[in-house]
């Protein structure tokens, strides 16, 4: 439900994003990006917007630090100056079906702001919640000013009606500033997700974004890196856990632009039932960012025989300036000897794969920042193991 009382900036940006929305097609599986993602069954020129969906924040900024919706960060002047100068600045609305659905449509919207030199005693949490189906379009834009620090903890979920969510999140990190983004995604059986996260960062900052996808339908999620300040890094993390005819696609960019920059990607999947993942990853090193570091790596374990896992990383390398650049995937059953061991010591079949996917998802899930959201989300794995077909 869009306000009536939005700024004319604001009017006049929703107004381009939906020129845009009416322009662009609906993205094909001709495009690599989306080469195993059919998405020709979704008709965004109809999807019915939830009018009543809002995020929910839950913080304690510090001293002039701001946390809360668009709607109220538009009531202030700073934060309406935060929320003009910087939406839109790294995702605008013309660059696909998708991000211009939620350009035009994205309500409530949420502003992290962390102030020059400050940091933030506990995460932010943002929750989205849509009970009632239908579209939502998440929008969160996280602002860190030169030497500050905050974590963002987004929880999704979704009832049981069919639902479209298709988000963006950009995230500007200036210099030598520290952003942690988790994404806690449990999103019903009939949610499809189309989310575009994107980060700036200036010299010596730091973003690392991690997700934990265990609901969902559809799940697809591109991160993106502009690592445009020398000796800046990015890291990203993300593990899904699939059943039944889950479908998961992960796409990240780490364009490295930036000399001492550096780049770190692991992506982890283990699939029961006739659950599918897909990743494709791009490290682009340009001519400018000598003395760049990247990692990419992509790690499926398959728990049925109808389980299926694609892997497509790929490295660009403009300059031979580089210290180390390197990728890596692989699909295959979990530890043999791991987990014989393991049945030996009394466990039943499912217990034991229970225990090492468990183990296998530990490097994001105790890298959260948060430790009760991280053994919260192991129990979540632990439950859904449970009843999926093995």
């Amino acid at each position: 439900m869009v306000s009536m009382t939005e700024p004319a900036w604001l009017t006049a940006q929703r107004d381009e994003a939906a020129r845009a929305f009416a322009a662009l097609p609906m993205p094909t599986q001709k495009l690599r990006p989306w080469k195993y993602t059919d998405v020709s069954h979704v008709d965004l020129a109809h999807v019915t917007p939830d009018a009543w969906f809002l995020p929910v924040v839950e913080a304690t900024p510090p001293q002039g630090g701001w946390a809360g919706t668009f709607t109220d960060a538009l009531t202030d002047s700073g934060g309406a100056e935060l929320v003009r100068k910087y939406l839109g600045s790294l995702v605008p609305s013309t660059e696909g079906k998708f991000i211009a659905a939620n350009a035009a449509n994205w309500n409530g919207g949420a502003l992290v702001y962390a102030p020059r030199g400050k940091a933030y005693d506990a995460p932010v949490t943002v929750r989205l919640d849509a009970p009632r189906g239908g579209g939502v379009f998440p929008r969160l834009l996280i602002v860190a000013e030169p030497a500050s620090e905050v974590t963002v903890i987004v929880r999704a979920t979704s009832g049981s009606a069919e639902t479209l969510a298709s988000g963006v999140v950009e995230v500007i990190a200036q210099a030598d500033s520290r952003v942690r983004v988790v994404f806690d995604l449990r999103w019903g059986a009939a949610t499809d997700d189309f989310t575009l996260l994107r980060t700036r960062t200036e010299r010596g900052a730091n973003v690392a974004v991690a997700t934990v996808a265990v609901g969902g339908r559809i799940v697809k999620q591109t991160l993106e890196a502009l690592l445009e300040g020398e000796g800046s890094s990015a890291q990203f993390k993300g593990v899904a856990l699939g059943d039944e005819s889950q479908h998961f696609d992960f796409v990240t960019l780490q364009d490295h632009i930036g000399p001492k920059t550096i780049s770190d990607v692991q992506i982890k999947t283990a699939l029961a039932g006739a659950s599918r993942s897909v990743y494709y990853g791009i490290t682009r090193v340009e001519e400018t960012a000598s003395g760049a570091s990247a990692e990419q790596a992509n790690r499926n374990l398959l728990l049925s025989k109808h389980a299926k896992a694609d892997a497509d990383p790929v490295l660009e390398i403009l300059t031979n300036e580089v210290i180390r650049c390197g990728h890596g995937a692989t699909v295959g059953p979990v530890d043999q000897e791991a987990f014989f061991y393991l049945q030996s010591r009394g466990l039943d079949r499912r217990q034991a794969l229970q225990l090492l996917v468990v183990g296998f998802f530990q490097s994001v899930l105790t890298g959260m920042g948060d430790e009760a959201l991280a053994e919260e989300v192991a129990a979540a794995v632990t439950a859904k193991l449970g009843g999926a077909e093995l």
